[in-house]
């Protein structure tokens, strides 16, 4: 479904209950998008990630195998890279703005719940990849925006933990709905009513390298990993200081306690060995 066939349906169902699912194939390769959303982006305008010298060199299983195609990229093909996923991110976010324009146009905001979010997070150049299926916070983690009527507040925002398994009873408790069977994510209606409210304390992330996995979790102060559980490397980052996660902070003796903490956490979510 594209923008126009979403501005078709909600004129037809705008005067009774819906739920309209969206998805936009944008900002994903092929970077095309109309010249006009390039020209947002002028090169002199796009600024690189540069990678500290002092960074911890990443485990082998922590970047795809493909990393090395990446390592041969010039300035020149990075800045037209990003320009171009700017540009197609610029494209999609005028489609999304059809539908609310619409919203608008049909005085639909106070009766609508609108969610916007996206399947995960993206590398730009950080930690020298340009993509995703990464563990990593800038591949684990990815955006999203709530509008509920009478609940949530425009411009606020909440540092609480959210996982994708969360939306679906999410919907269902701001809706008054019953869930038809028990579910292994919760809702984060109080988040939406309160931002501060401390929400759930880890959500995980999980990838394969062929027949190995990599297993990650999150709190609000720590990302722990472990590959083919623990026998390939392991992963240890603090946050907020290290938002990009460019310092393994695993073989440090002092945090080991917390390392144990982490890993008895990670266990209970995924199955042991």
């Amino acid at each position: 479904m594209n923008a126009a066939d979403a501005v078709r349906i909600l004129e037809k169902v705008k005067d009774k209950p819906f739920f309209l699912g969206v998805g936009f194939h944008k900002p994903h390769d092929p970077f095309h998008a109309p010249k006009k959303y390039f020209d947002l982006f002028p090169p002199e305008s796009i600024q690189l990630h540069r990678q500290p010298t002092n960074r911890t060199e990443d485990l082998e299983l922590a970047i795809p195998s493909q990393k090395p195609i990446f390592a041969k990229f010039t300035d020149q093909e990075r800045m037209e890279f990003k320009r171009a996923y700017l540009a197609c991110t610029a494209f999609m976010d005028a489609q999304v703005g059809k539908i609310l324009d619409k919203l608008t146009e049909l005085d639909l905001w106070d009766n609508t719940i609108v969610i916007f979010a996206s399947e995960h997070g993206y590398h730009l150049g950080e930690h020298a990849w340009w993509n995703k299926v990464t563990v990593f916070e800038q591949g684990a983690r990815s955006p999203l925006i709530a509008w509920v009527p009478g609940i949530t507040k425009a411009g606020t925002s909440t540092s609480s933990l959210i996982e994708f398994i969360d939306l679906y009873p999410t919907l269902a408790d701001l809706c008054e709905l019953d869930l038809p069977h028990e579910m292994d994510g919760e809702s984060f209606a109080p988040i939406l009513k309160d931002p501060k409210h401390p929400g759930k304390t880890t959500a995980y992330t999980q990838v394969v390298r062929g027949p190995l996995m990599g297993r990650s979790v999150r709190t609000d102060q720590w990302r722990y990993t472990e590959w083919d559980f623990g026998r390939e490397g392991k992963e240890l980052y603090a946050h907020p200081q290290d938002p990009i996660e460019y310092h393994n902070l695993a073989n440090k003796p002092d945090l080991a306690k917390i390392q144990q903490h982490l890993k008895i956490l990670l266990n209970s979510n995924f199955p042991a060995e």
